[in-house]
């Protein structure tokens, strides 16, 4: 871990447990596995690709009318890749995306809505042959509206704590 930049913040268990250390570079916390970082990767935070926890982020929604399909995601607002596009080259259509000030509220955000629609009993629409990036956080449009995951985005943003379970789903 100090290899990598990361200065453990707790006695090692085991390569695949996370471990929570402080990055010697950027100062914040994680909770990477060694196996991660031996793997190559190093602090979420300064990493140079993918995508930016630090940085701000938007949460959008997009629709797929051939597969009757609604995702919910994150991105970047200053782009290193853009997502969005990439989903509009598959036949995406943007519905609505919400700017917030780090990647790490727009994952909050995503999160929280996720969670209440798995325990709704909503499962995973696409298949990853469907939807390479992101088939986990697809909804089947006939019991997950995009109007409905937009105003849980909007519901999510006007409260200081995330709300109780929605009755939306």
């Amino acid at each position: 871990m100090r290899e990598a930049g990361l200065e453990p913040l707790e006695p090692y268990t085991t390569t695949m447990t996370p471990w929570r250390c402080r990055c010697t570079t950027c100062h914040r916390a994680s909770i990477p596995t060694l196996a991660k970082i031996r793997s190559g990767r190093g602090c979420k935070y300064c990493a140079r690709f993918g995508f930016d926890r630090a940085a701000p982020a938007r949460v959008y929604v997009v629709t797929h009318a051939q597969h009757g399909a609604v995702k919910i995601g994150v991105a970047g607002a200053l782009q290193r890749n853009d997502r969005i596009a990439q989903h509009r080259r598959r036949g995406w259509t943007l519905f609505y995306e919400h700017h917030v000030p780090t990647g790490d509220d727009a994952l909050a955000v995503e999160q929280t809505i996720l969670r209440r629609l798995r325990a709704a009993g909503h499962g995973v629409f696409l298949t990853a042959a469907q939807m390479p990036n992101g088939w986990t956080e697809t909804f089947d449009a006939a019991r997950v509206t995009a109007a409905q995951l937009r105003d849980a985005i909007r519901a999510h943003q006007s409260t200081p704590a995330p709300p109780e379970p929605l009755t939306l789903f």
